[in-house]
């Protein structure tokens, strides 16, 4: 698989990944989260997840990526935020720490989620939350950037753990998966002069594991569909895979 620097990607990434307030309203529907609540972002990136969630809630907020590049744009928008250098499966968290986790379309960056939610679950307190934000293999293949770039649909399906192989994997190192939650299905969006000038600065990763020519092709075929003016798409939507930690004094039924 090809390589991306995260790195030389941070210096865009914040005009493809901004906050979704519709999915930190999805966490919040489900978890109560206030001042004295300690939250973990995992791969937070530039952390803009992670400072709109403590702007909402006021609560403690911790956020770790393996990029130096993503962490140094995360420290100037919120300064009061534990932003650190990590890998996911090597949290330098103790034991018991955080009242909820979350990870948004990172997932699939992670070469062994065994050992991922062996260490989430190692740090979540007893009854607290994870939620595993991520796509499915069908709303990958369902992506409006396929429809240009169907090489990135066999690229990310063979990143991309799916839907019942994450709640496998969180089960296996002790999780319990309560359900999975969709969001943005099926929405109407518009693809208009602003996806065509992320695409041509590759500021999508798939657009990385395709090759060139591909690339090429699908970049030509957008920009003559755009000539007519913006056109509208379904969106594929989010997966939300909610597991916990089980309580010590609690059994499954």
């Amino acid at each position: 698989m090809k390589h991306i620097d995260y790195d030389q990607i941070s210096q865009i990434y914040d005009d493809v990944r901004r906050a979704d307030l519709d999915l930190i309203n999805a966490f919040l529907e489900r978890i109560q989260l206030d001042e004295t609540s300690r939250v973990l972002d995992i791969g937070c990136g530039t952390g803009n997840y992670t400072a709109l969630l403590q702007k909402l809630t006021r609560a403690q907020l911790f956020g770790v990526d393996p990029s130096n590049g993503m962490l140094e744009k995360a420290r100037q928008k919120n300064p009061q935020i534990a932003f650190r250098q990590a890998e996911a499966a090597s949290l330098p968290f103790a034991r018991d720490f955080f009242d909820f986790s979350y990870m948004t379309d990172v997932i699939h960056h992670i070469p062994d989620i065994a050992a991922l939610f062996t260490e989430i679950g190692r740090v979540l307190k007893p009854g607290c939350s994870l939620c595993i934000v991520t796509q499915s293999h069908q709303q990958i293949a369902a992506r409006p950037i396929a429809q240009f770039f169907p090489g990135t649909i066999v690229a990310d399906q063979r990143r991309y753990p799916d839907i019942p192989a994450i709640i496998q994997a969180g089960q296996a190192a002790g999780l319990v998966h309560a359900r999975t939650d969709l969001s943005g299905v099926g929405e109407t969006i518009e693809l208009s002069q602003p996806f065509l000038e992320l695409v041509r600065e590759k500021g999508y990763s798939m657009l990385h594991l395709i090759s060139q020519e591909e690339y090429a092709q699908g970049l030509q075929a957008l920009e003559q569909r755009l000539q007519a003016g913006p056109f509208e798409a379904k969106a594929a939507g989010e997966s939300l895979v909610w597991l916990y930690k089980l309580r010590s004094d609690l059994t499954e039924a």
